[in-house]
C-alpha cells in the first residue's frame, strides 16, 4: 500500500505571519487610495477592524459568493479579507457585491501577493529534501509561478542548482480550494465542529478536482492519501470527507474547535513543526 502526500504551502511550509507583513502593508495602502482615505486613518479602522475579527472569531470568515469557506483569523491573507470589506462599508466605496469580490479576492490579492517575503518554517528545506523519491507534491490557492520560485530559493545551492526541483516541477496551484459546487455530491454538503455554529461546507468541486487526479496519475485511492495543511477548512476538510489521513500544521492562531476535533479523530493528527510530515505520511 502506497502514500501520496500533499502538501499545502503558504502558511504550511512558510511561517505566513512573516511573510505577509509587506502583503497587509501593500493592500491596506490600496485600499486608502481606493477608498480616498490617508493611511493613518486606514491602519487605526484596521487595527480596530482587525480587533472586532479576533474577538467574534466564529462570526467572520472568508466569504466566497455570500458563504464562509475559511476562517478568517489563521493567516494575514484572510485576515485582510472582512477587514478590507469593513473599511469599505464604513465609507460606502465599492458596494456592488461582485465588483467588490473581484478587486479584493482578485486585483489586490494577486498585486500585492508578489510582495511577500521568504519566511520559510525552521527546518522546512531539510524536510522536503528527505521527502525525495517519495509521491509528494504541492497543492495551493496560491498561483503556481511564485510558490515555484520560493521552492526554487528554498533549496538553491551555492553553484546555482536546486535540491528541490524535483518538487518545483509538482506544484498544483490555484487550487480554489474555497470553491464551492452544490451540484457536486460525492460528499456530505458539510459537517459540524462542536464549538464552531456554523457548518463547514464541503463540497469543493474543483479542489476534489486536483485530488483526483493525483490520486489517479499515481494509481492510488483516497485511503493512501495524506493531506497536510494548516487551514482545517481549506485544505483538509475535503479530503478528510473522502476518507484520507490529514494533518494539521498548526500555529498561533488555529481556532480551538479545529485542534479538538482532529486531536480526537482517527484519521487526523496535530503538527507542530514540518519535521514530523515524513513520519506522519509515511511511518517511521
Amino acid at each position: 500500500m502506497g502514500t501520496l502526500l500533499v502538501l499545502d504551502f503558504d502558511g504550511t511550509m512558510t511561517d505566513a505571519e512573516i511573510e505577509g507583513g509587506p502583503f497587509k502593508e501593500g493592500y491596506l495602502e490600496d485600499i486608502a487610495i481606493l477608498c480616498g482615505l490617508e493611511m493613518d486613518q486606514v491602519n487605526e479602522m484596521a487595527e480596530g477592524f482587525s480587533r472586532e475579527v479576533f474577538e467574534n472569531a466564529h462570526q467572520y470568515g472568508w466569504d466566497f459568493q455570500g458563504r464562509i469557506v475559511a476562517p478568517a483569523v489563521v493567516d494575514p491573507y484572510l485576515r485582510m479579507m472582512p477587514v478590507a470589506r469593513k473599511i469599505m462599508d464604513s465609507v460606502g466605496a465599492f458596494q456592488n457585491y461582485e465588483e467588490r469580490t473581484r478587486l479584493l479576492d482578485g486585483i489586490l490579492y494577486k498585486y500585492n501577493y508578489g510582495k511577500t517575503l521568504n519566511a520559510f518554517r525552521p527546518g522546512a528545506r531539510e524536510a522536503l529534501e528527505a521527502m525525495k523519491g517519495s509521491a509528494t507534491y504541492v497543492v495551493t490557492n496560491s498561483h503556481t509561478v511564485p510558490v515555484k520560485g520560493k521552492l526554487r530559493t528554498l533549496g538553491l545551492e551555492e553553484d546555482g542548482s536546486c535540491t528541490l526541483d524535483w518538487l518545483v516541477e509538482r506544484v498544483y496551484g490555484s487550487a480554489k480550494k474555497y470553491y464551492l459546487d452544490d451540484s457536486f455530491e460525492s460528499v456530505p454538503e458539510s459537517m459540524q465542529l462542536e464549538g464552531l455554529p456554523r457548518p463547514v461546507l464541503l463540497r469543493r468541486e474543483k479542489y476534489h478536482r486536483v485530488l483526483s487526479k493525483l490520486l489517479a496519475d499515481e494509481g492510488m485511492t483516497w485511503s493512501e492519501l495524506v493531506v497536510v495543511g494548516d487551514i482545517f477548512e481549506l485544505d483538509l476538510s475535503l479530503p478528510l470527507a473522502m476518507g484520507a489521513r490529514v494533518g494539521l500544521l498548526v500555529n498561533s492562531f488555529t481556532p480551538d474547535y479545529e485542534k479538538n476535533f482532529l486531536a480526537s479523530h482517527p484519521r487526523g493528527a496535530l503538527l507542530h513543526a514540518v519535521d514530523q510530515i515524513a513520519d506522519f505520511a509515511f511511518g517511521s
